[in-house]
């Protein structure tokens, strides 16, 4: 059953439990956590149930992993119930739940559930916290992310790799670069992860210079950079004006570390060279891919060639997003302005027809009709 769990063949996981059923083989607590890792909605109520009728919810971990199932489905008001329900929770469990609320973006119960941890006097451990700082950082919420540190503190956590990067990305995420410095320098081991979240931080926030001296001072250290880690090199590259350096990073990463580059690594250096006015360079490198261009790389193309006044390879740019059925109103107003930046007036007349002729269109469409039953 493990075996099948591991390549996600649900229906042979399910079959073989079924199977045991029927042989009379006694169910444990590691098989429901095996086949609750897998199943969908409907089967999940089905084990819980099971679980409730044999008993086997006298055992934490299978306790813990219908709690982890409903929060996977995103029923974290079912999760809770199993939750209350358990009279012995460990960090385990506590974990599973603050991670539901978590991405629900309930953060006062995640805090309310950290206070109700340390009276029961569960020890918090670095997994405690990940999944809380990473919704702190994608939602902003850097007041409850200080809170969550604070909390970390009191606990006195070490700043483990998994504990580190977290804080570090939330800070960087947040605006707060200098914080997520002190946090990565203050790290025990700092592992790939936490190198590409610091390369990655200073490329944003500008100090590009500083993302590509980190990355050099991680090689010293002798790690092995990742697709990651590269993305985070070009997009620096990219931002940073350094065009030369993106082609070297970009020969370096395929000859030196034998990393097949994805269009997302492609797209930086497209998207440096178009900055940089180097359009037919740029052009060259889109259209000779051995991917499929992407419509980002596209779109950084016609806006460069938008502010360079470059026609030719700007009506090229919006057929290529024609056909990738990816063409948006705003790149044909880019396209327009282009025309208008050469002066080609006819053009820009052209562009205005066929944007009122697609409106029109738009017009004679059916209206959708939605309905929305309030609460009296």
């Amino acid at each position: 059953m493990n075996g099948y769990a591991q390549i996600s063949e649900t229906g042979m996981v399910v079959d073989l439990f079924c199977g045991m059923r029927r042989c009379g083989v006694v169910t444990n607590p590691a098989t429901i956590v095996c086949l609750l890792s897998v199943v969908e909605p409907g089967e999940g109520e089905a084990i819980h149930g099971f679980c409730v009728k044999s008993g086997i919810l006298l055992y934490l971990n299978a306790v813990t992993a219908i709690a982890s199932m409903y929060v996977r489905f995103e029923r974290v008001e079912d999760a809770r119930v199993v939750f209350d329900e358990t009279p012995r929770r460990d960090a385990v469990t506590y974990n599973c739940i603050v991670d539901g609320y978590a991405k629900r973006g309930d953060f006062d119960e995640c805090l309310r559930l950290l206070r109700l941890m340390r009276h029961e006097r569960v020890r918090m451990n670095s997994s405690t916290f990940v999944g809380l700082l990473a919704a702190c950082a994608s939602s902003g919420a850097l007041a409850v992310g200080h809170k969550v540190i604070e909390i970390v503190r009191a606990e006195n956590l070490d700043l483990d790799t998994s504990l580190g990067t977290a804080i570090l990305d939330m800070y960087v995420k947040c605006g707060y670069i200098n914080e997520s410095i002190e946090v990565f320098n203050k790290m025990n081991n700092r592992d790939v992860m936490a190198w590409t979240a610091m390369i990655m931080g200073l490329g944003i926030h500008g100090r590009a210079q500083d993302a590509l001296d980190l990355f050099r001072e991680m090689e010293e250290e002798g790690l092995t950079p990742n697709e990651v880690t590269f993305l985070a090199v070009l997009n620096a590259c990219s931002h940073g004006g350094m065009t030369d350096l993106s082609k070297e990073f970009l020969k370096k990463m395929i000859i030196d570390y034998k990393i097949t580059p994805s269009i997302k690594h492609y797209g930086c250096v497209i998207d440096s060279l178009a900055r940089a006015g180097l359009l037919e360079e740029a052009y060259e490198l889109i259209n000779n891919l051995p991917l499929e261009g992407d419509a980002m790389a596209w779109r950084a193309l016609l806006a460069a060639c938008r502010v360079h006044g470059e026609v030719r390879i700007g009506q090229i740019a919006r057929g290529a997003l024609m056909d990738l059925g990816d063409l948006h109103p705003t790149d044909s107003i880019l396209l327009s302005r282009t025309y208008a930046s050469s002066e080609k007036w006819e053009d820009v007349g052209r562009m205005r027809e066929m944007e009122v002729e697609k409106m029109k269109r738009m017009e004679k469409k059916e209206a959708g009709c939605s309905l929305i039953e309030m609460s009296r």
